[in-house]
């Protein structure tokens, strides 16, 4: 999450942009998808009871659109409600993959 929230706030400037503009989204659900497997992997180790998985995966969305807010604030940078989208469509791919791994058990 630190490594996220690190790269978001760089500036504008530094960043390359993309030739395609699909690729930009994929690169979010790939980071936000791997975000959610390493989380479901805690899960597990932990124990956390499944009633409790809805909390944590609502706090990672909550976090996917603080991260997407807060490049309001980073020159040469915005927020887009598309890659907010992008972020989530991540997470529930895995918590997708959760819920089939915890049925499977």
């Amino acid at each position: 999450m630190a490594l996220i929230w690190l790269v978001s706030s760089l500036p504008g400037r530094h960043l390359p942009t993309p030739k395609i503009i699909s690729l930009d989204k994929f690169a979010h659900i790939g980071i936000y998808l791997i975000l959610g497997l390493l989380t479901n992997r805690s899960i597990q180790r932990l124990g956390v009871e499944s009633r409790h998985v809805w909390l944590i995966y609502i706090a990672l969305l909550i976090s996917a659109g603080l991260d997407e807010w807060h490049q309001c604030l980073i020159p040469k940078r915005s927020v887009s409600v598309w890659d907010f989208a992008a972020n989530a469509t991540g997470l529930v791919l895995a918590f997708v993959a959760f819920r089939i791994s915890r049925d499977r058990s």
